[in-house]
């Protein structure tokens, strides 16, 4: 009965998102709502920047009909379990809406982190210690203060690992998806584990918005994810592994979610370095991350020994679009493999 529950909030997400996304196009087209070309872009023309908007507004639904029995007893959630989803949506509300100002905007990288920091915080709060890392490595317990600023420097760095990793068409959605599913076959198999059902619902609800998203995000994208889009996936996985994964009285439970998100994390740490090492604010762009050396890289090799002063415009789109998607596709394997080595260790370990 729960794995039908999940597998109807899964489709109920799904189809919203497929139904949805069009819609966000047409609108971010009309009103002129488009991502346009630069220095440190890698499309040509513009693109609707609002497609996070999709994906929000089906979690938003899916997260209600969770809550208020919509799907009926399918969906089997206990009590407790009921009441932490509108504290999670809170966040969720929270760290959209930062994101989608941000797309229309451009808030300053200051505000903006202040922004994150009060949110976060507000959901660790609003939940009554239901969303919090409470120790470490099995025997390690954080006093309440601790585990506060633990958990909110968690949800916030999360959310900035997504939104730096968000620099090619369908990579942010991609990982965030094959993070789910991690996260979504070790809350199934291992029933026992805090929270299990709730982990799972949300996993579901979250695959299900990502994948009717990214057929509209891949290469070639019709749409982007945003920082809206961005910071929602990267907040509910960082909440999902709070409320789940976390709460585990093990050493594994520690690790499970850095192994599942080592992809935007190790990113993240070798951009924060890279920029410390020179000087640079750690906020400031660049075009260093891992997928943009991989992206060059793949360009290369796909350019080696061609007369390029023959290749005509139709040729370097296609090499470029060649490029483009293997990129993502490396980047989606990497991710899946430890993806499915986190799932290995929290089955058997």
């Amino acid at each position: 009965m729960p794995l039908l529950g999940d597998l109807a909030l899964f489709a109920l997400t799904l189809v919203l998102s497929v139904l949805i996304t069009p819609g966000v196009i047409r609108l971010c087209r009309a009103q002129g709502a488009l991502d346009k070309p630069g220095e440190r872009k890698v499309h040509r023309s513009g693109v609707p920047r609002l497609g996070g908007v999709a994906i929000f507004v089906a979690m938003s639904l899916g997260m209600t009909a969770a809550v208020y029995g919509v799907l009926g007893d399918i969906v089997d959630l206990s009590p407790l379990q009921g009441r932490l989803i509108p504290a999670i949506y809170v966040g969720l509300c929270g760290f959209f809406f930062i994101g989608f100002f941000d797309d229309l905007r451009s808030l300053p990288a200051i505000p903006r982190l202040v922004a994150q920091f009060a949110t976060a915080t507000a959901v660790v709060l609003l939940s009554g210690g239901s969303i919090r890392i409470a120790g470490a490595f099995g025997h390690i317990v954080f006093p309440v203060w601790l585990a506060v600023i633990i958990t909110v420097l968690w949800i916030v760095g999360v959310v900035n690992t997504f939104n730096w990793i968000d620099g090619l068409d369908g990579l942010a959605a991609g990982i965030a998806g094959i993070s789910a599913t991690a996260f979504f076959v070790i809350a199934i198999l291992k029933p026992g584990l805090p929270n299990a059902p709730l982990t799972a619902a949300l996993c579901a609800m979250l695959i299900g918005a990502v994948l009717g998203f990214l057929p509209y995000n891949f290469f070639p994208a019709k749409t982007f994810i945003g920082d809206g889009g961005a910071f929602s996936l990267g907040y509910l996985l960082a909440v999902i592994s709070v409320v789940g994964l976390f709460k585990q009285a093990a050493l594994v439970g520690f690790v499970l979610p850095v192994v599942v998100l080592a992809l935007p994390i190790t990113d993240t740490l070798l951009a924060i370095l890279r920029r410390a090492i020179r000087g640079q604010p750690i906020t400031q762009p660049d075009s260093k991350h891992i997928h943009h050396r991989l992206l060059a890289l793949y360009s290369r090799r796909y350019r080696a020994g061609l007369p390029q002063e023959t290749l005509s415009r139709v040729e370097e789109r296609l090499l470029a679009g060649r490029a483009h998607r293997n990129t993502v596709l490396a980047l989606y394997a990497f991710a899946a493999f430890f993806a499915g080595f986190a799932v290995i260790l929290g089955i058997y370990a």
